[in-house]
């Protein structure tokens, strides 16, 4: 057998860390940072414990990949959302609804999202990181698309920068209620069918309050 080139191990090592990263991700939800154990995410990667130190020297440096990897992940959906075609109120709807709908389809993602605020502070000192400066650059596509509605006539006059991060609380809000109805309904045994119609139903709604903030009365 030939030996691997560097591009064949470069391309597993980029794999290993994804497992790493995808099981720390679902360590944290479970447990949250202080409680996380490099051992416990081994375990879910199905790695040696020692093989997770050899892509991140320690936890505080695997939680700063991750977090750093997610909101990353977040802003360059985001910008290419706004990117599109069409109508401003149309958009933010549509992108209320694609977020939202990722509790139904992975809810570990945005647990993740509405956990992880509370913890940054154990990843990072004040001046290495600021979370309002960080929600002001990924907020920045959709203040740029409001101001843009609002010269279009589309989106209800008023500061921008306020309206995005308004609209973003009830999106987050929504996710959270969306989240905690689908485990009631799942603990209660609710069949598939009902639990499909009471989704829909839910989403509609958070959709419809989060998009109103910023419509035209």
């Amino acid at each position: 057998m030939s030996p691997r080139t560097k591009e064949q191990n470069e391309a597993i090592r980029n794999q290993r860390k994804q497992e790493v990263l995808q099981a720390a991700i679902q360590v944290y939800v479970d447990k949250g940072y202080a409680a996380a154990e490099m051992g416990d995410i081994a375990d879910r990667a199905g790695l040696a414990h020692g093989l997770v130190y050899y892509y991140f020297k320690n936890k505080k440096a695997l939680f700063r990949e991750l977090y750093e990897t997610m909101m990353e992940e977040s802003k360059r959906f985001t910008k290419s959302y706004f990117e599109q075609e069409g109508s401003v109120a149309d958009l933010f709807e549509g992108y209320a609804r694609v977020v939202c709908d990722r509790v139904r389809v992975n809810p570990v993602i945005p647990r993740f999202y509405m956990r992880v605020s509370l913890d940054v502070h154990h990843l990072y000192t004040p001046d290495e990181f600021s979370p309002f400066e960080w929600v002001k650059s990924f907020l920045q596509e959709m203040t740029q698309a409001i101001e843009k509605g609002i010269g279009e006539g589309t989106i209800r006059p008023g500061n921008s920068d306020l309206m995005a991060r308004q609209f973003w609380g009830a999106v987050s809000q929504g996710m959270n209620y969306l989240d905690q109805a689908q485990q009631e309904w799942m603990a209660n045994g609710m069949p598939e069918t009902e639990k499909k119609e009471q989704w829909e139903k839910a989403l509609n709604q958070v959709v419809e309050s989060s998009a109103a903030m910023l419509r035209m009365r």
